[in-house]
């Protein structure tokens, strides 16, 4: 028996599908304008009574979905305008429009929205709420997996394969992950199948895939961020759930009301836990954990404790492994990551971030024969980002950072890049032996974010950021502009220069690779909560790293990535998703090679179509499911060097490489449905799900593995292998308390 047939068998027996008795409940939309009628984006919005909401976003709209009847105070704030509250009874779906009147600047009660507001004028910027990745973050309830269905994102495409995404053709190395704006280094489990963030932890997430401001450097491609929520100021609430991946369980809640609370989550596999080493496929193990403790301590400042620590585990041998899988994978290791962050109010028009931060991480890796990756780190550092509002059109804000540790790194890579079946005897490696302490990385920025003339919003800065081991400093301006057009539409623009900092293999003779963004767009607000935008970017890399078959590095290396992207969005409403559409190409300089070809990352289009239909039920229809929804996805194949042949040399075989990445991977296309249904007690709250992973049943290839032999053609036997075929997997949740 396959493992996915191993799996789904075994997630069969889940007790998922519970259909139950479900109350009715309504969504609350609307527009934030100030009194010239332009839009407010990042404005505070949510229900007094039982603090549901978020924040509106770039065209002023927002959306608080699952209201139940009652009567309600709805509160909107945000920095430089004066507070509205209007009371609203809510026994159908609701539409308020609200206009902020303008007031001097306090920062009480509205520190939650600091970190968004300055970055009002941004390019290629796209966020989500909890809710709304909830919703669409798959089986492996992991919210990288609902990044890949945005414009510009690609990313291998398997259930299993790695959550890693590589943007507007860049590599996934080139992408910045910021964890409540703090760096997070390789923010996954099992080299890259799932991340280490959890939706249930999550307030929101937010992606730039091009053009963002100074704030963000010594990454080329795009920066996600990840917000981690406060537990409840006001009540004892949690929740505990079984999944297809892993189960769950989170508990937050006031320890002094309204001044001080705590939030914890809890994760941990299960399969392992009735699968022993025996199993003919890999049995992960992971778990965290979660936490965060937070004080407001009045005048808008706020001191808050938080930390992830992890753990995995893996331990799988085979003789005659099924295409795809390696004869051996094992692996284990764990990551702490700890920061104290106070946010402060030097006046009411000064704003501070202070963030003091830990990590730890270990981990052992053997994939194949002969790969391995041994890596002991520990990084502390701080960050400290001021901002000062001149006035509610003007900000100033200004940055630095600062970071020292240890870093030791062994094992064996393969010396061509583009190798990838690691049960391939014939893979030449390279062994790796690296090791580095003392200053990491010293960052200052400075930036201005406004409104200089009506209509139009400038974020103009620059960074600098300095690379002590190799004593050289990377400056880095960025510059981004949009124009109103008109009353639903704009134009915006965005340059700058994106360096990165070479890894330490290569020594210190080499600088950082650089990439510099050229981005024109056009957004246009169709109606309320229906938007969209189009845009075209151009990305000219060079100084990029370079090798040749003597292991000799340079930054020789160079490239270009180009297309058009178009995004269309429904966040109001019954009916919600999203259409998303990519025409690009990624071309560089391949190592071991002098030639440009096209990039092994390199998707020529790109198409993804997420719509949900949150439905309002009458309490005896109990059987009707409060959600339904349908994710789509179309991708050309990745480019890959064919096998031609082999040679038999002194007893072993060689591999005849063809013409690099001379040929594609057949397009990739996939189809999932998921129904979610809901029991709407104040307590318990029960839900369930079924999810149809490929649906349509596609082959979509992943790769493929060689045999060597006479008997074979041309002395080798190519295998494909496969994505996950058709998948029925459910879980369901259990939460207390209110929410």
């Amino acid at each position: 028996m396959s493992y996915r047939k191993t799996i789904v068998s075994l997630l069969l027996a889940l007790p998922f599908g519970v259909q139950v008795l479900a109350q009715e409940s309504y969504q609350i939309t609307g527009t934030i304008k100030d009194q010239t009628n332009e839009p407010l984006i990042g404005a505070a919005v949510y229900l007094a009574e039982t603090m549901q909401g978020g924040l509106s976003n770039f065209n002023g709209n927002f959306n608080i979905p699952n209201v139940a009847p009652g009567n309600y105070q709805l509160v909107v704030s945000l920095l430089g305008y004066k507070r509205d509250t209007t009371t609203i009874s809510v026994s159908a779906d609701q539409t308020v429009d609200v206009v902020l009147i303008e007031d001097a600047i306090a920062l009480d009660d509205v520190e939650i929205v600091v970190e968004r507001i300055i970055e009002r004028t941004t390019i290629s910027n796209i966020s989500f709420g909890r809710q709304a990745l909830q919703s669409s973050q798959g089986l492996t309830e992991d919210p990288l997996r609902t990044l890949s269905a945005l414009p510009g994102v690609g990313r291998a495409g398997d259930l299993f394969s790695p959550s890693q995404i590589y943007v507007r053709g860049g590599a996934p190395d080139e992408n910045l992950f910021l964890l409540d704006n703090n760096k997070v280094y390789f923010p996954y489990y099992f080299g890259g199948q799932k991340s280490i963030f959890n939706t249930d932890a999550t307030e929101s997430v937010e992606l730039l895939t091009g053009g963002y401001s100074a704030a963000y450097g010594n990454h080329m491609s795009s920066v996600m961020n990840v917000k981690t929520r406060d537990g409840s100021f006001e009540s004892l609430r949690g929740n505990a759930s079984i999944g297809f991946y892993n189960s769950a369980a989170l508990l937050e809640g006031p320890l002094s009301k309204g001044k001080t609370s705590f939030l914890v989550a809890l994760r941990r596999t299960y399969l392992d836990l009735f699968l022993d080493d025996s199993a003919d496929f890999p049995v992960p193990s992971f778990g965290d954990v979660i936490y965060q403790i937070s004080h407001k301590i009045g005048d808008g400042s706020k001191l808050s404790f938080s930390g992830l620590s992890s753990y995995e585990s893996m331990d799988f041998i085979a003789a005659d492994p099924e295409p795809g899988l390696p004869n051996v994978l094992k692996g284990d290791g764990n990551n702490h990551f700890q920061s104290l962050q106070l946010q402060s109010s030097f006046s009411p028009k000064s704003h501070n971030k202070l963030s003091l931060t830990n990590t730890i991480n270990h981990n052992r890796t053997s994939v194949g024969s002969d790969l391995a990756i041994n890596i002991d780190a520990w990084q502390m550092g701080f960050r400290d980002d001021f901002t000062h509002f001149i006035s509610n059109k003007h900000i100033l804000k200004a940055g630095l950072a600062w970071q020292y540790g240890t870093f030791d790194f062994t094992g064996n890579l393969p010396l061509d890049p583009l190798k990838t079946d690691v049960n391939d005897t014939t893979i030449v490696y390279r062994p790796i032996d690296i090791h580095q302490e003392g200053e990491i990385i010293r960052s200052a920025y400075v930036l201005y974010d406004g409104n200089p003339i009506k209509g139009v919003g400038i974020n103009a800065g620059v960074r600098i950021d300095q690379n002590p081991r190799n004593s050289y400093s990377d400056f880095s301006p960025r510059f981004a502009i949009n124009y109103q057009l008109t009353g639903k539409s704009k134009a915006r623009f965005s340059t700058g220069i994106y360096n990165q900092f070479p890894d330490s293999e290569g020594g210190n003779n080499l600088t950082s690779s650089r990439a510099i963004h050229y981005i024109l767009g056009y957004e246009y607000n169709f109606s309320e909560g229906l938007y969209g935008w189009i845009e075209g970017y151009y990305k000219d890399y060079d100084d990029l790293v370079f090798y040749d078959s003597q292991l000799n590095f340079s930054n020789d290396g160079f490239g270009t990535a180009k297309g058009i992207e178009l995004f269309i969005r429904k966040d109001a409403g019954a009916l919600k998703g999203w259409f998303s559409y990519a025409l690009s190409r990624s071309q560089r300089r391949i190592p071991l090679l002098d030639q440009v070809e096209d990039f092994e990352f390199d998707q020529r289009h790109i198409v993804n179509v997420v719509a949900e239909y949150h439905t309002n039920r009458n309490p005896k229809y109990w059987s009707i499911p409060a959600l339904i929804q349908l994710n789509f996805r179309y991708a050309d194949g990745t480019p890959y060097t064919p096998v031609v042949g082999a040679t038999n040399q002194s007893g072993g075989w060689m591999a005849i490489d063809g013409e690099p990445l001379s040929l594609r991977n057949s397009d990739y296309l996939n189809l999932n449905f998921r129904i979610e249904w809901v029991y709407k007690e104040q307590k318990p709250r029960i839900s369930s799900f079924v999810e149809i992973w490929n649906m349509l049943d596609n082959k979509n290839i992943l790769g493929r593995t060689h045999q060597y032999g006479p008997q074979y053609p041309n002395n080798v036997n190519i295998q494909p292998y496969y994505a996950t075929g058709f998948l029925l997997a459910g879980g369901f949740k259990i939460e207390f308390g209110q929410w």
